[in-house]
């Protein structure tokens, strides 16, 4: 099963697509409207207004995920490089089941309790050294009270990473402004702890700016988890020259060591991990800009376009089909690109053709419905269901 899935996860490659002209495919592909939130796997029925955990991982409610976005957050507070214990019960003799990264980390607070502790639930942030080994494991458990802290958010621009689409989100004034290729982590048996850690963080800005290690450079850095970063797609020096082959090409699947890789080429609107960073970065509300991220659950599933959604090519020899009709990957002589459906996509003389690696449009329907497939039987992120520990 995780070889087929790790296949089936490639192909999400495809599905980073970048904006067209029609507003409904300003998304390449969407997640389906559904009612799972991020709290699931919870066996307490909270229900908290504008809350992270408590809001469906649905885009098409516009209003309630800015409202998610813009609300305040319960964190350790805590130096952001340092991590604190989830304890099974209120008692720190008891098993510690989870790691929380300070000051970036949102908690679910379930009930403060009158002996000093407060009950919580979250995604464990455990990484290779940490003290307890739960990687990305959904855990409920206490914390000392007083050790805890909320914090307000930035109110104009909120981030969501949907493992799912692997896909980031960009908000902005209460709408979503675009959309953006991603690889999120890919775990393996020797290193459970690649897996991108799912829940509600702020973007803590250090002025990183770089991430090197040895010839591999990641650009535009922003730290939002102790080790964890959202930065540029990396790329390797040679000579002088920045070569992203090897990484870019993997965008739109799981690809990374836990950090968030964007894409470096701007889409149709403008938009890449540089511009991204500069707003960001000069931003005039001070409050740091909230990211989520959305775990790929069980059940989950992505949208099937309609057949009549536009797709384009270049009559002339063009091999890729595209997404948008002006796409800056086909010399200007060829533009604007010609017109064709989903719905032909299959049919001769579109039948041969790949997508776009630059504006990446929607990929086949075979290749969607069994990505939906596989999260109808699985969930991919779950990485204690594979790691024997």
């Amino acid at each position: 099963m995780r070889k087929a899935l790790a296949l089936i996860m490639a192909g999400l490659l495809l599905l980073s697509g970048a904006a067209a002209a029609a507003e409904d495919f300003l998304l390449g592909v969407e997640p389906e409207v559904t009612d799972i939130t991020p709290a699931a796997r919870s066996e307490y029925e909270a229900d908290h207004e504008g809350c992270y955990w408590c809001t469906p991982m649905d885009l098409s409610d516009e209003a309630a995920v800015w409202k998610m976005l813009t609300a305040p957050m319960t964190v350790v507070n805590a130096d952001m490089m340092k991590q604190t214990v989830c304890y099974a019960e209120p008692d720190e003799n008891s098993e510690a089941v989870g790691m929380i990264t300070g000051s970036s980390q949102g908690v679910h607070v379930l009930e403060e309790l009158k002996d000093g502790w407060t009950k919580i639930e979250t995604y464990s942030t455990s990484f290779h050294d940490s003290k307890v080994k739960n990687f990305n494991g959904f855990v409920t458990g206490y914390i000392r009270s007083d050790k805890l802290k909320t914090v307000k958010v930035n109110q104009k621009y909120g981030i969501i990473i949907d493992k799912l689409t692997q896909r980031l989100y960009f908000y902005m004034d209460g709408h979503l402004e675009t959309s953006l290729a991603v690889s999120t982590g890919l775990y393996n048996s020797k290193q459970p702890y690649n897996e991108s850690r799912s829940g509600e963080y702020i973007i803590i800005y250090t002025k990183t700016g770089a991430l090197i290690d040895g010839n591999m450079h990641c650009d535009y850095a922003l730290r939002f988890n102790a080790a964890d970063y959202l930065h540029e797609v990396p790329y390797i020096l040679q000579n002088g020259e920045k070569n992203y082959k090897g990484y870019e090409s993997k965008l739109g699947s799981r690809a990374s060591h836990g950090c968030i890789r964007v894409q470096m080429k701007k889409n149709a609107q403008g938009y890449n991990m540089r511009e991204l960073s500069k707003l960001i970065k000069n931003r005039k509300d001070k409050n740091c800009v909230k990211l989520v991220v959305w775990e790929d659950y069980q059940g989950r599933q992505v949208k099937i376009p309609e057949d009549d959604t536009p797709l384009y090519y270049n009559p002339n020899k063009g091999t890729y089909y595209h997404a948008v009709a002006n796409c800056a990957s086909v010399k200007k002589k060829f533009l604007p690109l010609k017109a064709f459906t989903f719905g032909e996509l299959e049919d001769e003389g579109f039948r041969k053709l790949t997508a776009c690696p630059y504006c990446q449009p929607t990929p086949r329907r075979a290749v969607l419905e069994e990505i939906n497939q596989v999260h109808m039987e699985s969930s991919p992120g779950d990485v204690m269901s594979y790691w024997p520990h």
